[in-house]
């Protein structure tokens, strides 16, 4: 990438470092333009430094010239620089949304490690000199690489038309889901680095990247006969499979290499590694790569939000890529059962900005449903809002976790877990009413606002048309992390093995846990997840229909022939015949058709069989009414004396699915004015589902037949990894 021979030779480290190096901590060295100020395009200057007397004359600015130099803006610590950003100065930040701040730096002297307390004294910007070059245990300094050239070795790379083609297909299937890079400074890095075939080993992680970005793209389209690049691969003579297979190859073959260097496409390539692998091929390998993204992160203290910065970009940037780490880690902490790795008590996510890459087209804004005061122009409020909820989960996560749960559950346990599930609730309750309306699925499916909207803008240009519909997967992604986490929060409730010596109390939190997880199960499989094919989120959506699809298969067995059975059994249904309709290439969705359907043929079998036993039509309400059924209009509260009393919350109802209006979760007046969300089942589904009625609620005993159903189905539930006995989750556990 470099074009003068002297920047092949190997930079030596300056006694007196330009004023662009000192400012922004970077590795200056001896020529003058420095390299780093030649490769940006800035113009080089050294100002006179001040004498270190003068500055031990003035005690009240001492405190801000000894400072530990940050790892994260050292030489290379994003290729962005190489691009020259705007040289903003960061405006200080207004308080967040989030339960928690981003510290301005570490809080202690304490959290600093050894060899950063020996620069502090050795104090290397005054000596001209590093202390250490990566050498001793915590220092995350970049160590002495050799400069030679180098190349790939696993994988040609194809010509730049094929590798722009792939970079936009990541933009177009991948960016909206997963914020971690900053569009337009990448494509102009990224074409730098395609028009070469031979790099210096210092663009090792930039390359990396690169290689990562068209990874991600091409598995997102290869699948899709529809792509206009398919004709660019064969006028290429690409095989897209082969090339696939590469790009992963070469990536692994650096990843130790990139963790090596600590630069920032380090996290960013670590998390899209992960990603892919998380769903498409390795889960083992997506944990332990999801790590390397987290500590990578640490390392490069991303988790600070500095109060001052040279480049805008590169800190929106370091912004994105922290709160990725958050939401992934979360992800990761709740499918694999595992503690998660980053402690949100002592860090927080950081706000973002309306930077130009989120802006939504102004063809867009002239819509009467996205125009009006108060209204986002940008995309970010929809990051912020899943940045919120996966904030919420993590304490969600982390409370249930911290439960003192007992080898054999007694009735105080069974009643901690409920206060933590209704609590949790609550929690996500108060998030859907802070969605704004632009992002809210709800919204756009009542009154048959969706299908209007895009009659409205069918004469727009095809991106703008694109750019409509990825604010529509937007919003159907937070439905579904929504739904998800609800369910989630009152799952362990539903886990747990009931006998008939238990307390009204305890059937009644039962019986609420199943009626709020069903109803967030419906609504799941009522989205129209078929709109996110070929985009890299829909093994996202099938992972969350496969969670909704376990949940309604409930229902068929505790309550046999009733109209919520049918309108349970119907949803399972839908959500088979869309797995089943994102095709073989989606494992995920693929996985999620063959075990639905198996656990679907059990859970009928067990139905007739509960049904043909006789007394279970006739004796379901005596039954409820001796052991107690929780009013579906009365939630209740556990307090400190084991008492309930009713709360004011959402109550959650399933209506018809052929209504004409589903009023959002945060305006709804009475259960009469809430109806379904219209999606592609309204035309499957013709049935009416009354309200479930309080006669319809299970006993406690019929509980106890869904261990035999969950225990057969436990280990490919919920967890990707099978058989992990550190899961917290596993509904395995269950049987005795």
């Amino acid at each position: 990438m470099e074009q003068e021979t002297d920047l092949s030779q190997k930079s030596f480290r300056t006694s007196r470092a330009c004023d662009r190096c000192r400012r922004q901590k970077l590795k200056c060295d001896i020529s003058r333009p420095c390299v780093l100020c030649t490769r940006s395009g800035h113009k080089c200057e050294t100002s006179q430094r001040i004498a270190k007397r003068t500055r031990r004359q003035n005690p009240g600015a001492s405190s801000g010239v000894h400072k530990t130099i940050a790892p994260a803006t050292r030489k290379n610590s994003n290729f962005f620089h190489a691009i020259g950003g705007p040289e903003i100065p960061c405006t200080k930040e207004g308080s967040t949304s989030y339960p928690e701040r981003s510290p301005k730096k570490p809080q202690s002297g304490a959290n600093a490690s050894a060899i950063d307390f020996a620069r502090r004294v050795f104090n290397e910007e005054e000596a001209g000199r590093t202390l250490t070059g990566a050498s001793i245990p915590g220092d995350t300094g970049a160590p002495t690489l050799d400069n030679s050239l180098w190349h790939l070795t696993e994988v040609e790379l194809p010509p730049e038309a094929v590798m722009l083609v792939l970079i936009d297909a990541y933009f177009d299937r991948m960016q909206w889901f997963i914020l971690l890079l900053h569009e337009p400074s990448f494509r102009q890095t990224a074409r730098g680095i395609i028009s070469q075939t031979s790099w210096r080993r210092q663009d090792l992680s930039p390359v990396m990247a690169v290689l990562a970005v068209a990874m991600i793209g091409l598995h997102s389209v290869l699948p899709d006969h529809k792509w206009i690049g398919h004709k660019l691969l064969r006028e290429h003579s690409v095989d897209g499979e082969k090339l696939m297979h590469g790009l992963t190859n070469e990536i692994r073959r650096n990843l130790l290499d990139i963790s090596i260097d600590c630069q920032l496409e380090a996290v960013q390539v670590c998390f899209l590694v992960s990603s892919y692998y998380v769903f498409h091929s390795s889960p083992s390998i997506a944990w332990t790569v999801s790590g390397m993204g987290v500590r990578s992160a640490y390392a490069l203290h991303l988790y600070t939000k500095s109060a001052q910065c040279d480049s805008l970009v590169v800190d929106e940037i370091r912004s994105r890529c922290w709160n990725q780490a958050i939401v992934g880690d979360t992800f990761a902490s709740s499918i694999y059962g595992r503690p998660s790795s980053i402690d949100t008590g002592l860090v927080a996510l950081h706000s973002l900005r309306d930077m130009d890459d989120l802006v939504i087209d102004p063809l867009l804004l002239k819509n009467e449903w996205i125009s009006g005061d108060g209204m986002p122009t940008t995309t970010a409020g929809f990051f912020a809002m899943k940045y919120e909820i996966y904030n919420i989960i993590r304490h969600i996560l982390s409370r249930f976790r911290r439960l003192q749960l007992r080898k054999e559950t007694i009735e105080e346990d069974l009643l901690a877990i409920a206060e933590a599930a209704q609590d949790s609730e609550e929690q996500l309750v108060s998030w859907r009413k802070r969605v704004p309306r632009l992002f809210d699925f709800e919204f756009w499916s009542c009154d048959n606002r969706l299908e209007q909207f895009q009659r409205q803008i069918e004469g727009l240009p095809q991106r703008t048309k694109y750019q409509a519909e990825t604010i529509i997967l937007q919003a159907a992604t937070l439905q579904l992390t929504y739904d998800g986490a609800l369910i989630q929060a009152r799952r362990p409730l539903l886990e747990q093995k009931i006998t008939n010596s238990c307390s009204r109390l305890v059937v009644d939190a039962i019986h609420e846990s199943l009626r709020v997880a069903t109803a967030a199960a419906l609504r799941i499989s009522r989205i129209p997840v078929l709109r996110f094919k070929h985009h890299f989120a829909e093994s996202f959506a099938s992972l969350q229909q496969f969670t909704a699809g376990v949940i309604l298969c409930i229902l068929p067995t505790s309550q046999p022939f009733t109209t919520a059975a049918h309108e349970a059994k119907t949803g399972i249904m839908r959500i088979i015949h869309a797995s089943t309709a994102f095709g073989p290439h989606n494992r995920i969705a693929k996985q999620t058709a063959q075990l639905l359907t198996e656990l679907l043929k059990v859970t009928i079998e067990r139905e007739m069989s509960g049904a043909l036993r006789g007394g279970l039509e006739t004796n379901l309400p005596r039954e409820i009414s001796a052991r107690g059924v929780i009013s579906s209009v009365q939630p209740f509260r556990i307090d400190q004396t084991g008492g309930h009393s009713p709360i004011s919350r959402e109550v959650f109802h399933d209506s018809p699915p052929i209504s004409t209006a589903h009023v959002p979760a945060h305006s709804r007046q009475s259960p009469d004015t809430t109806q379904s969300i219209q999606g592609h089942s309204r035309v499957t589904d013709g049935l009416v589902q009354a309200p479930i009625e309080p006669s319809e609620y299970p006993s406690a005993n019929i509980f106890e037949q869904l261990d035999d159903t969950f225990g057969a189905f436990g280990e490919l539930m919920f967890n990707l990894i099978p058989d992990d006995q550190s899961s917290a989750w596993n509904w395995g556990r269950t049987v005795p």
